[in-house]
């Protein structure tokens, strides 16, 4: 759009990026000229003072203003209330901008337009795009200097968090925290009231989502002695500091946790939190048993928002998806949705793991955890998941653990915030490690444990009386007709059962139904299979 960048750069004079009182003086002579052209310039040349102490004001003012007009200021779109909503919808908001505009920009207006482009092309759920522009103002940061950015009343610490916020929706936590952590530092200097409680708690959710549980309860402590946040602010920093408490929860099993989860946002939240909201949820559910309700939030969350490729959001549904299916026991679906996954984030590439050791499918298993060692930047949490799973492997190979390898999973099992991760393991590796433990350990690890549903006991799919009578009779019977014969029914009546039944336990062979059906103790007698 060449002629909105035309329009901020024809303007003699340059961006108030510090003055807050000049700035709102500017825009109240503007409102009282009755100038929507008057009310857009001032606006766009004192927008981030305005943003910072009169955001009220700036709001009601650029939703004043006609909707070409704002086509022309793209930067002002970005604080009307409407924009993230029609982003999500049928109106994304990406504004581009040609290289000769961009080469008669100022540098304030530059780091402003690129700020925008950053956060408009995540609000319309391109994180990927999102990403370049955040590179693209980090780069800016350090190769260019530019005067406002080095005032502590500037919009610096603002750029480092929507940065920090633009590396957390992409699933890179690690990088997050070190724009959140110079956010904070900046936010001290600051004038602005929400600056240093964004960033701690931003801060918070990203440790709680990585796992790093003292460093997450640390953040939510400090934030109690910060000051409330203004309204401009409220929302946002009010469902990050509840989707950090929530998670942390959900991890703990705590009793408190479907109090907490209730105070979130909705699936169809236009909050960056939404994806966190919905791995808290979903992870609750899990833990539950409920995987029905856990397909149905996926379902509803997708529904809500655009496709993100690569994203924290797009990893969160296709993990709980692969979880929750397995649990219902749609093995079938949750294989295809690992297989069809490229370029899975962490929280797949661990419930691949997960339903492959479920399946018995060990080579599938060993190979991901090997993927999994070489990871760049995993979390306390993602690595202490890995030992689990890593642990699950030696014992499914060896029906046995070594020492140091109970060791390891007793001292995650101590932790209550590994309590939701040691209850995905199975009843077999628990026994094995308490078989290694000496007894004080074992008796404090049967006590740590204690009251936890299996790992490898999904939920068996509900079977008709004739279909379970076909299921009890397969193992002993080769053939169609000797099953016809031994349950004095026809042919046709066992294969129109064969085919509800392998539908509903989500194989195609007689060989994967009995497998399918010993897993989930559908089998009411041990039998030996047919000769």
């Amino acid at each position: 759009m060449p002629q909105n960048a035309r329009s901020a750069s024809a303007r003699a004079e340059t961006m108030n990026l510090t003055d807050s009182t000049r700035a709102i003086e500017a825009l109240r002579s503007a409102v009282l000229s009755k100038s929507s052209e008057a009310v857009a310039h001032a606006a766009m040349m004192n927008i981030w003072p305005l943003y910072s102490v009169h955001a009220d004001e700036l709001v009601s003012a650029v939703e004043s203003l006609p909707t070409p007009l704002l086509e022309r200021y793209p930067v002002l779109r970005i604080v009307h209330r409407m924009t993230p909503v029609l982003a999500r919808t049928n109106r994304p908001f990406k504004p581009l901008i040609y290289p000769d505009d961009a080469r008669n920009m100022s540098a304030d207006e530059l780091d402003i337009f690129t700020l925008v482009q950053m956060v408009a092309f995540r609000l319309s759920g391109d994180v990927a795009a999102a990403m370049i522009y955040a590179r693209r103002l980090q780069d800016r940061i350090l190769q260019v200097r530019v005067e406002s950015r080095e005032r502590p009343d500037g919009p610096l610490w603002f750029y480092h968090q929507q940065i920090g916020s633009t590396l957390l929706a992409a699933g890179e936590s690690a990088a997050a925290l070190l724009e959140f952590a110079t956010a904070r530092d900046l936010g001290r200097l600051s004038q602005q009231t929400d600056a240093e409680r964004m960033a701690l708690g931003r801060t918070a959710l990203t440790h709680a989502v990585r796992g790093s549980i003292d460093d997450a309860e640390s953040s939510l402590r400090e934030l109690a002695t910060l000051p409330e946040p203004t309204r401009a602010h409220l929302t946002a920093t009010a469902m990050t500091e509840r989707c950090a408490r929530a998670l942390l929860a959900v991890d703990s099993m705590d009793p408190d946790t479907d109090e907490l989860l209730s105070q979130l946002e909705t699936y169809d939240s236009i909050e960056l939190t939404w994806p966190f909201a919905l791995l808290a949820r979903s992870r609750r559910l899990l833990v539950l048993q409920h995987p029905d309700d856990a397909i149905e939030a996926v379902a509803l969350a997708r529904d809500a928002h655009p496709d993100q490729h690569g994203s924290f959001a797009t990893d969160v549904i296709n993990s709980v998806s692969i979880d929750a299916l397995w649990s219902t026991g749609d093995t079938t679906a949750a294989r295809r949705i690992a297989e069809e996954t490229a370029r899975s984030g962490p929280l797949t590439r661990m419930a691949i793991i997960r339903h492959a050791l479920l399946e018995s499918r060990l080579d599938v298993a060993a190979s991901g955890l090997r993927q999994m060692s070489t990871a760049r930047s995993l979390g306390p949490g993602a690595r202490a998941e890995s030992i689990l799973l890593s642990a699950w492997l030696e014992c499914a190979l060896t029906d046995a653990v070594a020492s140091e390898t109970a060791a390891q999973v007793a001292r995650i099992a101590s932790r209550p915030g590994r309590r939701r991760l040691v209850s995905q393991i199975p009843l077999q590796l628990i026994t094995r490690v308490q078989e290694r433990l000496s007894p004080e350990e074992a008796t404090s690890f049967a006590a740590a444990t204690g009251g936890l549903a299996a790992a490898d006991r999904p939920r068996p799919p509900t079977l008709t009386a004739s279909e379970l009578r076909v299921l009890q009779a397969l193992p002993l019977h080769a053939t169609t007709a000797a099953l016809a014969a031994s349950l004095l029914v026809s042919p046709n009546t066992i294969k129109s059962q064969l085919r509800s039944l392998y539908r509903k336990l989500g194989c195609s062979t007689r060989d994967d139904a009995v497998s399918i059906a010993s897993r989930l103790h559908l089998l009411t007698s041990e039998v030996s299979p047919r000769s």
